[in-house]
């Protein structure tokens, strides 16, 4: 109760003590004290109760000696008595009004909670169905193996092509495609270690088309069984841009070989696929006579032109397996397997007629001076002396075109 309140109703049980002290007997009055101090005490708790019997002793006292009845050990009982109810009664007050008070606070705080865990679930609801991301949760057995999907957003559904219903009997394991076997099994364990992890994998469609994702996963429990929430976001343009940008570093913008790095990237492949075959390698490398003379005269727009000319000749002429490289301004480099008891000149044969052929559609004499050896795997474990030695027979035949 307001204190303003509780002091008027106090008041007012006060002031009908004091009327009641003029209009009833002593002996009624005194009767009367007792209710009067336990609605006191009622009232106002024990605060209340005290003061009430302190005030009904006053009236009782005054009233006596008014009245000359006073009996000073009934006026004793009266004093303990009254003090003792409005103690013990307003105590009682006290207690029940701070339990009920508690009971409020309680009350309104499970409110505010039930308030704030709808607002929460709102919230959630919210970002789980209108997120852009693949939103998903699923279980997960104490041995890290994932269990069915337990719920699943739109996003997931249009990502993957499956329906809700469909992707609800499935597990994660039934979209994985992960090109490392194992991964899922690894992610899960970390994931039972650490509480969450993030990485890159790849998901499969409905229709077989395969979606590289980022996935963010977090382990939590719901009513006592292990529940992970993940959110995947494809990531196809990011990986198309990477591509694009390696490719852009491996190959020469001009004619779409291999570059330098490009060469010196893929070497190691070559050696790998020689080792494996046992086949023996052919090593051409070679670069166009009087290139900056033609430069020269005719401009670079032009010598563009047989760059690009003399680059699909050689594309043409050997297989996607082997490696063709623009090293640098006319100077190419071709490392293709050939058969065992393969003449390298016949692969110089070839190269020269197809670039003569590229030169006439162009209408010009364009002539790649070449050399060529046949080496193996151990010889392209140190490639500078192979390329070093082809170059050499390079010049040599230039040397002997001059003569």
């Amino acid at each position: 109760m307001p204190s303003a309140r509780m002091n008027a109703f106090l008041l007012a049980l006060m002031l009908l003590f004091g009327v009641a002290a003029i209009l009833l007997p002593l002996e009624v009055l005194g009767v009367l004290g007792a209710p009067l101090v336990v609605a006191g005490a009622y009232i106002g708790g024990r605060r209340g109760g005290v003061l009430i019997a302190l005030w009904a002793m006053l009236v009782l006292m005054i009233a006596s000696l008014v009245m000359r009845q006073a009996d000073v050990d009934n006026y004793v009982i009266a004093v303990v008595g009254y003090l003792a109810i409005g103690i013990l009664v307003g105590a009682e007050v006290d207690r029940f009004a701070a339990e009920r008070d508690q009971l409020r606070k309680a009350v309104e705080a499970s409110v505010l909670a039930r308030r704030q865990l709808s607002a929460s679930e709102a919230r959630y609801r919210l970002l789980f169905e209108q997120g852009h991301d693949a939103v998903y949760v699923h279980g997960l057995d104490a041995a890290g193996e994932p269990t069915r999907f337990v719920s699943v957003n739109d996003a997931t559904c249009a990502l993957l092509g499956y329906t809700r219903e469909e992707l609800l009997g499935l597990t994660p394991r039934a979209i994985d495609a992960a090109p490392a076997p194992g991964q899922l099994r690894r992610m899960m364990a970390q994931l039972l270690k650490e509480g969450s992890v993030m990485y890159e994998s790849v998901r499969r469609t409905q229709d077989g088309r395969l979606i590289p994702v980022e996935v963010g996963s977090s382990l939590t429990e719901v009513d006592g069984e292990l529940t992970v929430l993940s959110i995947s976001r494809d990531v196809s343009e990011r990986k198309l841009a990477e591509g694009r940008l390696e490719s852009l570093s491996l190959r020469d913008e001009l004619t779409g070989l291999l570059n330098r790095r490009g060469f010196s990237v893929m070497l190691p492949e070559q050696l790998k696929r020689a080792r494996r075959t046992g086949h023996p390698v052919v090593v051409l490398y070679g670069d166009l006579d009087e290139f900056k003379e033609f430069n020269d005269a005719f401009g670079h727009a032009r010598g563009d032109e047989v760059l690009k000319a003399v680059a699909g000749a050689l594309s043409r002429t050997f297989r996607e397996t082997d490696l063709v490289a623009r090293m640098g301004g006319d100077e190419f480099c071709v490392i293709a397997e050939a058969d065992p008891g393969t003449d390298p000149s016949l692969f110089g044969k070839r190269v020269e007629e197809a670039v003569r052929d590229a030169g006439r559609e162009l209408g010009l004499d364009v002539v790649l001076s070449h050399g060529e050896l046949v080496t193996d795997w151990l010889g392209l474990e140190d490639a500078a002396a192979v390329l070093a030695r082809a170059d050499a027979l390079m010049y040599a035949e230039k040397r002997a075109r001059s003569a």
